[in-house]
């Protein structure tokens, strides 16, 4: 029981770390920026921006983000083995 303690507590700091280091990265520069919010229509056939850029642009990073925390809830209740044995 330690070690998965030890092992959450790990995983955990790993992900908050990597959280703090993704606000200094500039994900999307201006230049993206301004070519999504120009030419959603004409890619996507969207009317709404949010729904061209998340449904049609972004979609595979949703998903993937989706897979991640899927995993890691999965990863978490495996080493604190709820519903198990009691």
């Amino acid at each position: 029981m330690r070690r998965a303690l030890i092992i959450g507590f790990v995983v955990l700091l790993m992900a908050a770390v990597l959280h703090a280091a993704n606000r200094y990265v500039d994900a999307a520069p201006q230049e993206l920026a301004e070519y999504y919010v120009e030419s959603f229509t004409e890619d996507t056939g969207a009317r709404n921006a949010v729904a061209a850029i998340y449904l049609n642009y972004r979609i595979y990073d949703t998903l993937f983000e989706a897979l991640i925390l899927l995993a890691a809830i999965t990863a978490m209740l495996h080493f604190f083995e709820i519903g198990g044995k009691k």
